[in-house]
């Protein structure tokens, strides 16, 4: 996905010359494997491709495509697979978990003699809302197999047609940018993506990207050289995956997620410079806790202690006992010589997995600077036993102990798709949109401060259902549970405006509140420290940690 929301809104400028005209709320729109009924296994294939496709070509202003990798995430989350054939009511449930109001399904038909095969599409577009066709219409398209990228482009532009009739960019477009990638290079990628023999699947993304140069299409096949590149890393052929990760550049379809795998790549070879650097060039367009971690940890090994605590502690305030996160801040804290704070985050992270060897010996030896001896030998004793031959070599000579700072190597696919969509539905949002939405917020706090905390709520939860990412909205609806005592829903819904804006400092005062008032010092301390770190002069958060201090 990366920077395509950007890219495909300004294509679309250039197309119509500029949209003077408001758009509704974006329709969000799931595109299933469609059925192959020709009992022909060998063109399993293209059932894939129409998801792929259509997943690209109908993320436009006014629309958000899901592509594959959130489909599947929506799959998972059901307990289904991705080749299992689903009757409707089940591909409303993927298009629901999904959070899509639209879904596309059909099937097709393959006919004709080997050397010339031929295509019949049906396709529906589905309101997964109402479980009913969206369109009054069924789609049919029909012609030689060779013409299946186009007839997927015609697709495409019919169903934006029949959700915005006001079009002004021709199907030509449309189709234009579907047939971009020359036929054999497009069936060997799909292939690819779906076969799960490694081997295999090599075989079929290195092809496509040989035919792709063959044909002499302009530009390189990004998305074959994306998909190499992650077998490789997950095959550990590090050089292979980096020379195949740098062929995506800022204008590739893909370039976000790259540059995230090319930092872990580069780690793994002991490139910590180029590793931290890409991932310094994600923190504004990726802003992911992971990402956050991952340049710390980089800053860590190339010595920039000052912004890798910066940098850490942004992924620690977004998730407070994540076990890497608190790792890896203590063990800057450590290496700065502030072993009393080293030793807090070693604690919290063993408290997550007290087997962590590493961390044993670290809280050992930070306890061990600050005192508390009866502690430190507990702490290291644990890691002369878990870290086994390990622990006598790094007694001995410490210069071999390494980094140890750790990264993560998958980023939350989720919370990344939710970013870009939040991203791309407010880059197409009109300005009256975003007036409905203060004027909403606006009379919920009149609600609220005439006492009908339930209109309020009802107000609340009517925004929330057409844009889920106001953080501000969550923030009020935990400020009302929690006055009312309804703390576990408090909790909920101050976690999902963190979620949306990590430096929403009420929350985290909130949610200390909260767990100081369940006992909870832990849990308590670390969301006003964070609060407190990303406003010092916040008179809450400081009262907060006052009382937790002095005990009243």
């Amino acid at each position: 996905m990366g920077l395509r929301f950007v890219s495909r809104f300004l294509l679309f400028l250039v197309l119509v010359g500029g949209l003077k005209t408001a758009v509704h709320a974006a329709d969000v729109v799931l595109t299933m494997p469609f059925e192959n009924v020709s009992g022909k296994p060998e063109y399993n294939w293209i059932g894939e491709s129409f998801a792929i496709t259509l997943g690209n070509l109908l993320d436009t202003p006014g629309m958000v495509a899901i592509g594959p990798e959130e489909r599947n995430l929506a799959y998972e989350k059901l307990g289904l697979s991705a080749s299992d054939l689903l009757t409707r009511a089940a591909m409303i449930r993927v298009a629901d978990s999904a959070q899509a109001n639209l879904a596309v399904v059909g099937t097709y038909d393959i006919g004709g003699d080997v050397k010339r095969p031929t295509i019949a599409i049906t396709a529906k577009l589905i309101d997964a809302r109402e479980g009913r066709l969206a369109a009054s219409k069924v789609f049919n398209l029909s012609g030689t197999l060779q013409k299946l990228q186009e007839m997927q482009g015609q697709l495409a532009w019919s169903i934006l047609y029949e959700r915005n009739p006001s079009l002004t960019y021709s199907k030509d477009n449309l189709v234009k940018r579907a047939v971009n990638i020359p036929v054999r290079a497009y069936e060997s990628l799909v292939k690819g993506i779906q076969t799960k023999d490694q081997k295999l699947r090599e075989g079929f993304l290195r092809r496509a990207i040989q035919e792709f140069e063959t044909a002499g299409a302009p530009g390189r096949y990004s998305q074959a050289y994306y998909e190499l590149g992650l077998l490789y890393l997950n095959q550990r052929k590090f050089p292979d995956a980096i020379k195949a990760f740098k062929e995506i550049t800022n204008d590739d379809q893909h370039y976000l997620e790259s540059r995230f795998y090319l930092g872990v790549t580069l780690a793994n070879v002991g490139n910590y410079k180029d590793a931290a650097d890409s991932f310094e060039k994600l923190v504004k367009p990726m802003p992911l806790y992971e990402v956050w971690n991952n340049l710390g940890a980089m800053q860590i090994a190339t010595g920039k202690l000052d912004d890798a605590i910066v940098s850490i502690r942004k992924a620690v305030a977004n998730s407070p006992y994540d076990p890497i996160y608190r790792f890896n801040l203590g063990y800057a804290e450590f290496k700065y010589g502030r072993f009393d704070q080293a030793a807090e985050h070693f604690k919290i992270a063993l408290s997550s997995n007290p087997n962590d060897g590493e961390a044993q010996y670290l809280l050992a030896k930070s306890l061990k600077a600050t005192g508390p001896v009866d502690d430190a030998r507990r702490a290291d004793d644990e890691a002369k036993r878990l870290l086994d031959n390990r622990y006598a070599k790094w007694e001995v000579t410490p210069e071999q102990i390494g980094q140890l700072a750790r990264l993560k190597s998958e980023f939350g696919r989720a919370q990344f798709f939710k970013l870009e969509r939040e991203q791309q539905q407010t880059a197409g949002l009109p300005s009256t949109q975003l007036i409905i939405q203060q004027r909403s917020l606006d009379k919920a706090k009149q609600l609220i401060g005439l006492g009908r905390d339930d209109e309020a709520l009802k107000e609340l939860a009517q925004l929330l259902t057409t844009n889920p990412a106001l953080a501000e909205a969550h923030l009020i609806k935990a400020q009302i549970h929690q006055r009312r005592k309804e703390l576990d829903t408090a909790i909920m819904s101050y976690l999902s405006a963190i979620s949306w804006s990590p430096k929403l400092v009420a929350a985290h005062v909130g949610l200390g509140q909260i767990y100081l008032s369940k006992g909870d010092r832990a849990r308590a301390i670390a969301h006003i420290n964070q609060a407190v770190e990303i406003d010092p002069q916040d008179r809450d958060a400081i009262a907060l940690r006052r009382q937790v201090e002095t005990g009243r």
